[in-house]
């Protein structure tokens, strides 16, 4: 017997635990599942989401969660997740913009931050990319090691984009 086979939930449910062991195409499979048994499900569209933002299809992600942020305007990890899709797409100002609204909706949100404060390295606005980041790092957000998740280092941040970090964010960042 196929218990909860009609409920979107037990999909999206599965479809999380697939996303926590890193198995994107078996999450993608069960929130497209949920999506089929409920279109209005925000947090399938904003898993599945994820997971096509993990395997590197960033504009299949700002589509689902764009969807989700339709769905459910005050769910600020969805503004995130798209923030960072933005983010890896090289659009900076709309990762500024969907971390402003994940910040806005939780101030508490320090991942926002450090994305943000990121975006703001790559425009060279130094000092608000310092102060979001000190924020992020002030939250409890290890940031030197999601620095250390992109780049090598300050100067392969530096070589790759073509700019001469300010000592003091640099400081920050080793």
């Amino acid at each position: 017997m196929d218990l909860g086979a009609e409920d979107a939930s037990v999909y999206s449910g599965r479809g999380l635990a697939y996303l926590n062991i890193d198995d994107f195409d078996l999450a993608i499979q069960d929130f497209n599942e949920a999506i089929d048994l409920d279109p209005e499900d925000a947090s399938a569209y904003n898993g599945r989401g994820t997971a096509y933002g993990s395997i590197g299809d960033l504009d299949l992600a700002i589509q689902d969660y764009s969807k989700a942020i339709d769905l459910n305007p005050e769910d600020f990890s969805v503004y995130s997740g798209r923030g960072l899709a933005y983010l890896k797409k090289g659009n900076f100002h709309s990762a500024i913009e969907d971390f402003n609204k994940a910040v806005n909706l939780n101030s508490e949100n320090a991942n926002a931050y450090y994305n943000r404060g990121e975006a703001w390295l790559h425009l060279k606005e130094w000092q608000k990319a310092k102060a979001d980041l000190i924020t992020a790092k002030d939250l409890g957000w290890d940031i030197i090691e999601s620095f250390d998740n992109s780049y090598e280092s300050v100067e392969d941040f530096e070589a790759r984009n073509r700019v001469r970090m300010p000592e003091d964010i640099a400081a920050l960042l080793q």
